[in-house]
């Protein structure tokens, strides 16, 4: 009776399957959670490169940098918010003519003004403070008296997921637009 019931465990076919799906289960949620970790990174990056064009757009159209960087902040909630503001940092850079600088054979540029949101700890690229020189590629050979809107994002991604597929990135996202402007108004 003993020697029976052994070969008709060895036999069964449910056992199998339950090793298979207790060993495999694992790596299918370890896949799981990584797809939904990359959706994350590719969402963020994709929230800083929209925010940081619509703000450039809005202030090279003159709205008022501090109402622009209010509207894109708000929409791009919740993944830049004022509830986490030490996550992100949105920097608007107006660059300007250097006054007093011919523009022979190429203008000067400058900081005109900058405004900083979130407390996120890390500086614009562009320039610090007002009067820093600007060197910035494609806007050597533009007209004089020209202005430029420039918008900066900063954003420190933590895994959303416990996975280790953001572990080898850099995680600080930045992302820079810059405008021309649009209207006569500075």
């Amino acid at each position: 009776m003993r020697a029976g019931l052994i070969r008709n465990l060895l036999r069964c076919k449910q056992g199998q399957s339950f090793v298979e799906v207790t060993l495999i289960t694992p790596l299918m949620l370890f896949l799981i959670f990584g797809v939904v970790e990359v959706g994350s990174i590719i969402s963020t990056y994709l929230t800083l490169t929209h925010t940081t064009r619509e703000g450039a757009n809005l202030t090279s159209r003159g709205t008022d940098p501090n109402m622009a960087l209010d509207a894109i902040i708000a929409s791009a909630s919740p993944t830049i918010s004022n509830a986490k503001p030490g996550q992100w940092r949105i920097i608007y850079t107006q660059i300007v003519q250097t006054p007093g600088v011919p523009c022979a054979p190429q203008c000067a540029w400058e900081v005109g003004s900058q405004i900083v949101r979130g407390s996120y700890a890390h500086q614009s690229k562009i320039g610090t403070k007002v009067g820093d020189a600007v060197t910035l590629s494609g806007i050597e050979n533009v007209v004089a008296g020209q202005t430029f809107h420039a918008i900066e994002a900063y954003y420190n991604y933590g895994p959303v997921v416990i996975t280790s597929v953001a572990d080898g990135l850099n995680q600080t996202f930045y992302d820079r637009t810059l405008f021309t402007q649009v209207s006569g108004k500075n």
